[in-house]
C-alpha cells in the first residue's frame, strides 16, 4: 500500500513551480494530498495537469471574485496579513482530519503562518527564501526550523546561512529549483509563435521592474541588431511601457502559467538571467529559470553573483559579467555566439547533473522510516 505524504502551502500551488516538481517527483510511488490556498479555476487547473495520478487537492476554494480596482485592493491588503482566517481553520483541521505517513510544509511563510499548529508534530520544511531583510520573521521561525525532522533550501550557501542563523544541529538539504517535467525540445509550437520565428531570441523571463533595472540590457541589445530581445513576465506597468517606448524593438510577453510558459522559453537563443547587490537572497540566488534554460540547452547570460557563478558560470553553460555594463553585455554575448554548441552542450551536463526524483523519493523514504521508528 502506498505512503501518504500531506503537503501544506498557503498559497496557490502554480506560484511555486519547485513545488510542483515536488509533486511531480513523487506522484508515482506515493498517494499525495495538498492542503493549498486554490483559486477554484486553480484547482481545475491542477486537477486536470494531475488527472489518473493519486494527487488530490483539498482545502478551501476561493473563487476569483470582482475583479474592480476597490476588489483587488481589498485582496492585496488580505495577502498582506498573510492568509485568511476561514482557510487557516480549515487548513489546520484538514492537516489534523487527513490520514498521512510524512507531512511537508512547503515555503517559511506556511511555516509561520501555522507555526503554533505545527507544534508538536513531525513534518519536513522546505524554506525557498533567504529572508535576510526579515530577522524578526527568522526569529520566530527558529524553533519551527529546529523541530523539522529535515529543513530543504535550494542553494549551499543559503543553507549555510541557515544553519547559523537558524541555530540548527545539521546543514540543510540542498535540493535545486529544478523542474522534473521539461519537454527539453526546442521550438514548441505555441501561440506566440509567429512573433518569435525567425528571430535570434534573447529571452528575459521574470518580474520586471525597476529593482532588477533592465536598461542596461534594452541598450546593448538596441546594438546587437541580429538580435530580438524579449521581456517575459509581469511587473511593473510603467516601467515596461518606459522600455517599450525607449526601446521599441523589445517584444513584451506577459505571464504564462507553469508549465506551458516553458513553450515560449524553448525559442530562447540565450537567456538572460539578472539578480542585483540589495540582498543576500538576491546574490544566493537559486532560480528555476536556469534549470528550465539549460533543459533546452540555451546558454545563459548572467549578472555576476555568487548564486549564478557557482552554477553557470563554473559549469561554462553560459557567462557571468557585469549586466551594469553594456560593453560587457555585448561581448558576452559575441563570445558565446562563437562557441555556441559548446556552451549548449555544457548547459545540457549542467541540467542532467542532478537526479531531482531520486534524491526527493529518498528524503521521503528516510523520513518515514524515522516517523515509524519514533512510534
Amino acid at each position: 500500500m502506498k505512503k501518504t505524504i500531506l503537503f501544506l502551502f498557503n498559497r496557490e500551488v502554480t506560484y511555486l513551480p519547485p513545488f510542483m516538481a515536488i509533486l511531480d517527483s513523487l506522484c508515482d510511488e506515493y498517494s499525495l494530498k495538498v492542503i493549498s490556498y486554490e483559486k477554484t479555476e486553480g484547482r481545475e487547473h491542477l486537477e486536470q495537469q494531475y488527472a489518473g495520478k493519486d494527487v488530490s487537492f483539498l482545502g478551501r476554494e476561493v473563487q476569483s471574485g470582482d475583479k474592480s480596482v476597490t476588489a483587488r485592493a481589498k485582496r492585496r491588503i488580505s495577502r498582506a496579513l498573510h492568509i485568511s482566517t476561514a482557510f487557516h481553520k480549515e487548513a489546520v483541521r484538514l492537516m489534523d482530519a487527513t490520514p498521512h505517513d510524512l507531512l511537508w510544509v512547503i515555503h517559511e511563510e506556511t511555516a509561520f503562518e501555522f507555526r503554533k499548529a505545527l507544534a508538536g508534530k513531525k513534518y519536513l520544511l522546505s524554506f525557498y527564501e533567504l529572508n535576510d531583510n526579515r530577522r524578526e520573521f527568522l526569529e520566530q521561525l527558529k524553533p519551527v526550523a529546529q523541530n523539522a525532522l529535515e529543513v530543504m533550501v535550494p542553494e549551499y550557501n543559503r543553507a549555510c546561512i541557515l544553519r547559523v542563523w537558524m541555530k540548527l544541529a545539521k546543514t540543510p538539504t540542498v535540493i535545486p529549483n529544478k523542474p522534473l517535467n521539461h519537454p527539453r525540445k526546442r521550438n514548441i509550437p505555441n501561440s506566440y509563435q509567429e512573433v518569435l520565428e525567425g528571430k535570434k531570441i534573447v529571452l528575459y523571463q521574470g518580474y520586471i521592474n525597476r529593482n532588477r533595472n533592465l536598461d542596461k540590457v534594452c541598450e546593448a541589445m538596441k546594438d546587437m541588431p541580429g538580435y530580438c530581445l524579449v521581456l517575459m513576465g509581469k511587473g511593473s506597468a510603467s516601467y515596461i511601457n518606459e522600455l517599450k517606448q525607449k526601446y521599441p524593438q523589445i517584444i513584451h510577453i506577459s505571464f504564462i502559467a507553469p508549465p506551458e510558459h516553458l513553450y515560449v522559453t524553448s525559442w530562447a537563443h540565450i537567456a538572460i538571467v539578472k539578480y542585483d547587490f540589495v540582498v543576500l537572497n538576491a546574490i544566493f540566488c537559486a532560480p528555476n529559470k536556469t534549470w528550465e534554460y539549460t533543459g533546452f540547452g540555451i546558454p545563459v547570460l548572467c549578472h555576476d553573483i555568487p548564486g549564478l557563478q557557482y552554477t553557470i558560470g563554473v559549469n561554462k553553460a553560459g557567462i557571468c559579467t557585469d549586466l551594469e555594463d553594456t560593453e560587457c553585455i555585448k561581448a558576452a554575448i559575441t563570445e558565446m555566439e562563437s562557441k555556441y554548441e559548446e556552451y549548449s552542450q555544457n548547459a545540457v551536463k549542467y541540467y542532467e547533473s542532478f537526479d531531482v526524483r531520486k534524491t526527493l523519493n529518498k528524503i521521503v523514504d528516510d523520513n518515514i522510516d524515522k516517523v515509524y521508528a519514533s512510534k
